[in-house]
């Protein structure tokens, strides 16, 4: 197939391990044989673009004299004009962004589809609107910016050539704007590239001064704010009362959290912090089982936790009430799965199982580690998001 030159649109730079799908899907496609282009805005006020060369794709940093607690959002000013001066001079047969509707990522891509006939792929990962991310924002930004980002969240997906969506409640969503021929269902991956596969970790353990006959659970949340997905946890091993045999890490901006906890909890709860998986994913490997339990919400049936793939990259069973897609998910993979609801009853009886486990435990891993590998790494990813590029690009021609 032919080589295709890719532009992909990010809001606001982060650390690597913050990009969610944006890099590993960027390094999957130049992986392909694709030129790829990443434009993003500076996380700090700065007034010199700079580029930087990683995995074979090329990062474009623009420069931004708004505040990054603003564009981060995907507001701003002196980067959304070097964006579209760049696009303005540059040809790309594709241009995609995860964050379509806010301007530091939206604008560009729909200006360079209008002026060079380019397709233009939105990715849809969130229900936005009201029911989903809407009602957890604060009354300043309603009141400053929510009608336009109930607009353009629809709006922006009508406007391109192909929508990527994580759910099929998006897909339904998307469906009912009339995309029935330009929608891919495309979630999370795993990080199979930076995060190798260690069986046993007893030695690891004893090396970060955490007994190796600890059971450890894991927890990465990069944006963690509050104990809401942590709490089921905790409350089933105290009252198992099994705390002593057992240690939560919490990966990720976790301070806030662990500030409102009791003494007694502080005691199994270790705070990892961030993780940069291309050097520290040894700290990942400290886990023996991984979990997450989301509450019974409109935005978490629609989007899809990333999360679940680097657990699965790590080699780990993954301990959840499934969710959503994240239902469907399981019920094709339930080996390397530990299935609870959300009461405390239901999470009380698993941990007592998961203790009682550990060989059981090391097999699941060993098969999610091959599915990581086999079914839903990056690179598989990046596969499919180019075979979707193909099959736009033969409509466009029709």
């Amino acid at each position: 197939m032919n080589k295709l030159n890719i532009l992909i649109s990010h809001s606001s730079l982060y650390k690597k391990a913050g990009w969610g799908r944006v890099f590993p899907l960027a390094a999957g496609l130049a992986k392909l044989g694709n030129d790829v282009t990443i434009i993003t805005t500076n996380e700090s006020f700065s007034i010199l673009r700079k580029v930087a060369y990683e995995d074979n794709v090329r990062i474009i940093i623009f420069p931004e004299i708004i505040p990054s607690r603003v564009s981060r959002l995907g507001f701003g000013f002196l980067s959304l004009i070097r964006k579209i001066l760049f696009v303005l001079l540059h040809k790309f047969d594709i241009v995609q962004t995860d964050n379509g509707h806010r301007p530091l990522a939206g604008v560009p891509c729909r200006i360079h589809k209008r002026l060079w006939k380019s397709i233009y792929v939105a990715e849809w990962y969130d229900w936005y609107g009201v029911g989903g991310q809407y009602d957890t924002k604060q009354r300043l930004f309603k009141m400053l910016l929510g009608r336009y980002e109930l607009k353009w969240e629809l709006k922006d997906k009508i406007v391109a050539d192909g929508v990527v969506v994580l759910s099929e409640v998006l897909r339904q969503r998307a469906q009912t704007l009339d995309m029935h021929k330009k929608i891919i269902k495309l979630h999370g991956g795993a990080d199979v590239s930076n995060i190798p596969y260690l069986h046993d970790n007893s030695q690891l353990k004893e090396k970060y001064g955490i007994d190796k006959n600890t059971l450890t659970f894991g927890y990465i949340d990069a944006f963690s704010g509050t104990l809401v997905e942590v709490q089921p946890l905790i409350d089933a091993i105290l009252k198992a009362n099994c705390d002593s045999m057992v240690k939560i890490l919490l990966f990720g901006r976790t301070d806030a959290v662990e500030n409102t906890m009791s003494e007694r909890v502080r005691k199994f709860i270790m705070n990892i912090g961030w993780v940069d998986y291309a050097r520290d994913y040894e700290k990942l490997q400290l886990v023996d089982v991984y979990f997450t339990f989301k509450q019974y919400v409109l935005g978490n049936r629609a989007g899809w936790p990333n999360c679940i793939g680097d657990y699965m990259a790590c080699g780990r069973p993954v301990f959840l009430n499934p969710i959503g897609e994240v239902e469907e998910f399981v019920k094709e993979y339930p080996a390397g799965f530990i299935v609870s609801s959300l009461d405390e009853p239901s999470i009380e009886k698993n941990v007592l199982h998961i203790l009682k486990s550990q060989d059981e435990l090391k097999k699941m891993g060993r098969i999610n580690r091959n599915i990581a590998e086999t079914k839903i790494s990056w690179d598989c990813k990046s596969q499919n998001l180019l075979e979707f590029y193909y099959e736009l690009q033969k409509l466009n021609v029709q």
